[in-house]
């Protein structure tokens, strides 16, 4: 695809949704929900939103091969290490004065979660709704889901936004006020405006390819397309199907995760472009990398979808959950830093797909096309600042639901230039990165390198660690340190039963202590039964112990060679 023509295709929702979105179109929802199913919704009473043991627990599963999946939790995310499993309970809606009764209502979110506080009513969170939870039947507008997300007004609907341009599918986005019933409790009580955000799912998938027979897969893990072995079982943990994946599907997966981890370069380049849409990838990227938005596929965890597309049985990428977008997330670096970031190596060192895929040179020069094209179109300057004030104009005089902080906030996002409430104002951030984008493809300069997968972790961060944790999962997962453990063991049980040995020869005579000493395990033995009964029985017996565990490790090992 050309670049021009890749410009403007990314969007084809059905005629009956458009009617809730629009960056210039606000609906009201007001919830009506019973005490009992409220509390359906809530975590187990006592959790303790402690952002810090969050992050230990995630430490823990990224340095022992794990996946961003507490045990505590069916859901993957930071939030599930502190037991946070967010469940539906039955509502009742009215979307712009049409009720829609028996719908599901959760909480959504993980980072965003942390904000919530027990028993508070009034605190603000995301939803997600979906309307055939209860009811297989029911949907709305065509919609089975919809997501009420608190985390950006203008960032995330704005991201969203160039995505479209830049020709990439992704979900339409729009403003929702919203009011909550609890009867006994509060009543009609304004909770808030919300972004709307469509849910990528089987319909979302049927209103942009016509059909929903492809693989949708949501993937919460540490690294894109980890390679896991020739097993599906721990990619269906690590890559979170979304639809039921058939088994040519899975070897799908299966074989782009190995070319990715494991081929050659030549062999890589050779077949890349049979399993991913290479331009979608690269239009996908782009776009990340001009927002500098690090919560997301650069990151490598979670918050993108990846789709392998039936008729192409390619590989593509939607995005999702942008509220960190535009440089917020400053994982390992100042705001500095952020609008500075690496174009050529946006994920950081280490992030393999990007690494290889930009490794080749023709995909590295079409990559920097689609940066330079998106400057002068999608992310020229003039063009952006229009958007961000035809949007905050919009938003602007609806934000007040949100009280006064939430206005304060929203205004600083607005201003030129950064202060104490806002770093990474959105003039600000668009000048900046663009300037920098611009001496990066210019070969002025090359961005800082947020990211350094390759380097072993900072061992002063895991102090405090549940080391038995790490210990357990690393014998579970990982079969050098559980061999490695094993043979570490019996080297220790000899070295025991050579010192005990050692000694009680040396106490009967030098003799022996030398014959103990260079002819372990036998003369021990011998010694243990033959000579010295009382004083090296027990020593002869810990060394034929100690040996048979030896031997008992060799045969193991040979007879899994021959397997």
């Amino acid at each position: 695809m050309s670049i021009g023509l890749a410009l403007g295709q990314g969007e084809k929702p059905s005629e009956e949704s458009k009617s809730l979105f629009g960056l210039d179109n606000v609906i009201d929802i007001h919830i009506w929900i019973e005490q009992d199913e409220w509390t359906k919704l809530q975590p187990p009473k006592g959790t303790k939103m402690d952002f810090d043991l969050a992050i230990k627990g995630v430490m823990v599963d990224a340095w022992t091969g794990g996946h961003f999946r507490s045990e505590k939790s069916t859901r993957p995310g930071v939030a599930g290490y502190l037991g946070v499993d967010h469940q539906y309970g039955q509502a009742n809606l009215t979307i712009n004065g049409q009720t829609i009764k028996g719908v599901g209502l959760r909480y959504k979110g993980n980072g965003t979660f942390f904000a919530y506080v027990e028993d508070d009513v009034t605190r603000r969170l995301s939803f997600k709704i979906d309307f055939n939870e209860y009811d297989d039947e029911l949907e709305f507008h065509g919609l089975t889901k919809i997501n009420l997300n608190n985390g950006s007004l203008i960032r995330e609907p704005l991201s969203y936004e160039l995505f479209r341009e830049a020709g990439i599918y992704c979900s339409q986005v729009g403003y929702a006020k919203v009011s909550l019933t609890i009867p006994g409790k509060i009543d009609r009580r304004p909770h808030g405006l919300y972004t709307i955000i469509e849910q990528v799912d089987k319909r979302f998938l049927k209103d942009r390819y016509s059909s929903a027979k492809g693989l949708l897969m949501k993937p919460s893990t540490f690294g894109t397309f980890r390679y896991f072995g020739e097993e599906w079982d721990e990619y269906q943990i690590g890559f979170v199907p979304k639809t039921k994946p058939t088994e040519e599907q899975k070897q799908r997966v299966i074989e782009f995760s190995r070319l990715i981890h494991k081929s050659e370069d030549d062999a890589f380049e050779e077949k890349v472009e049979e399993y991913l849409d290479v331009d979608q990838f690269l239009r996908f990227i782009a776009v990340n990398v001009l927002l500098t938005n690090l919560d997301s596929f650069l990151g490598g965890s979670q918050n993108h979808y990846i789709y392998l597309d039936p008729a192409s049985n390619k590989f593509q990428f939607f995005p999702w959950d942008m509220d960190s977008s535009f440089g917020v997330a400053e994982w390992n670096g100042t705001p500095e830093m952020c609008r500075e970031m690496s174009i050529d190596h946006p994920g950081g060192k280490g992030h393999t797909i990007i690494e290889r895929v930009l490794n080749i040179p023709r995909h590295r020069q079409t990559y920097h096309d689609y940066l330079d094209t998106y400057l002068n179109t999608i992310f020229d300057e003039e063009k952006m600042y229009q958007q961000i004030e035809r949007i905050g104009a919009f938003v602007r005089p609806l934000v007040k639901i949100n009280g006064s902080r939430a206005t304060d906030g929203f205004d600083a996002v607005l201003i030129e230039k950064p202060n104490d409430l806002e770093q990474q104002p959105l003039k600000y951030f668009v000048t900046r990165r663009r300037a920098s984008v611009r001496r990066q493809l210019d070969g002025e300069s090359e961005g800082y390198i947020l990211f350094d997968n390759n380097k072993p972790p900072d061992w002063r961060k895991i102090i405090g660690l549940d080391w038995w944790k790490i210990i357990g999962r690393l014998i579970k997962k990982n079969t050098v340190f559980r061999w490695g453990l094993v043979i570490l063991s019996v080297l220790l049980l000899n070295s025991s039963a050579w010192i005990w040995g050692v000694i009680v020869g040396f106490r009967s005579s030098i003799l022996w202590g030398i014959l103990n000493m260079f002819f372990y395990p036998f003369t021990p033995v011998i010694y243990g039964f033959g000579v010295q009964k009382e004083l090296g029985h027990r020593s002869a017996i810990w060394s034929i112990f100690c040996f048979a565990c030896f031997m008992a490790l060799i045969l193991t090992a040979i007879s899994m060679g021959s397997d």
